[in-house]
């Protein structure tokens, strides 16, 4: 099953960013969005220092787009 990047970007309104109380989506934080049939990647660009907080970021992020029905691989 073929991952739409409409999909990915459903699923990326649906986090918020714990810095700014807003979606990455809004804030073009979710860049280079990228689908290749069922694998998803994605470049999550942040607006202010988060060195210490970009982990925990990246999991949540990975962990909601491996929700979406059918998806393979993912990386951001």
């Amino acid at each position: 099953m073929s991952i739409s990047e409409l999909q990915v970007q459903t699923a990326l309104k649906e986090i918020t960013d714990p810095n700014t109380g807003k979606d990455f989506v809004s804030t073009r934080s979710a860049r280079n969005i990228k689908t290749d049939g069922a694998d998803i990647a994605v470049d999550i660009e942040l607006g202010y220092p988060a060195k210490s907080q970009i982990d925990g970021i990246r999991k949540t992020v990975i962990d909601k787009l491996k929700a979406i029905p059918g998806a393979g691989n993912v990386s951001a």
